[in-house]
């Protein structure tokens, strides 16, 4: 069913970038599979630092985890470079692609219904605490747990094809194959300091070698979207993901 799956995704995201109008943002998805009832995935969900909901909390009977991310491209990214406020271009992409990823994730639980297995999608933003900014479901070490990459130190999801861009997660009762893993340190800075751009392109100073100041962030976001009151409410800023490894890997 992996191979089915893969072919429903890819084929489903790339006719809806065409379809939604969001092929000028978006052109490209990367999908990734795992065994969410591994020794590794659970001790993952376990050690995660804010408290994580377990695999069959939301859907019981819950075997595998797939993600996918779906890429900015070029022109999005260096709208967002440099500055204190977010460019319209690139809260426009991060609500578009929002929208995108949520309906694949519901059309691909409906896919995988018709299988004869179930699926459960979250939705890419907006399932958190306000009040300790955290997600009981983190999209980020799904991601991870499937192979796309590794989360850098600003907390954003590094993969092959970079960082800016928006990622969903689901839980299925369908056995897939895990896709493969690697060990790389994908962030220049984890790896061996050798790059500071994130802590440096942050307007508030929540970017530390030291840990992340979740609050700082919050709190820039929010007065990101009061800046544009016509647009649908997104509490975004991205300067951190418009840095080096933006695009790839750094």
């Amino acid at each position: 069913m992996t191979d089915d799956l893969k072919d429903v995704v890819s084929e489903l995201a790339q006719r809806m970038l065409v379809e939604w109008d969001v092929n000028s943002i978006c052109t490209d998805v990367l999908i990734g599979f795992c065994d969410l009832m591994s020794d590794e995935a659970l001790r993952a969900i376990d050690e995660h630092p804010r408290p994580h909901k377990k695999p069959h909390e939301l859907l019981p009977g819950t075997r595998s985890g797939m993600a996918f991310f779906l890429p900015f491209n070029k022109e999005i990214v260096e709208s967002n470079r440099g500055g204190r406020w977010a460019s319209r271009e690139w809260v426009e992409a991060y609500i578009s692609v929002n929208r995108l990823a949520q309906r694949i994730g519901a059309v691909v639980s409906l896919a995988i219904g018709a299988a004869g297995e179930q699926a459960r999608s979250v939705p890419p933003t907006g399932d958190f605490s306000e009040e300790t900014l955290s997600s009981n479901w983190s999209h980020k070490l799904i991601g991870e747990l499937c192979g796309l990459g590794h989360i850098g130190l600003h907390q954003m999801l590094i993969t092959p094809a970079g960082c800016a861009g928006r990622l969903i997660s689901l839980v299925t009762t369908a056995e897939l194959e895990p896709s493969s893993r690697s060990d790389a340190q994908l962030c220049a800075y984890l790896r061996d300091e050798s790059c500071v751009e994130c802590i440096e392109a942050c307007p508030v100073g929540a970017v530390r070698p030291d840990g992340f100041d979740a609050q700082a962030c919050y709190r820039h976001c929010i007065a990101n979207a009061l800046r544009l009151p016509e647009m649908p409410l997104a509490e975004v800023c991205g300067k951190c993901a418009a840095t080096r490894c933006a695009l790839g890997p750094g």
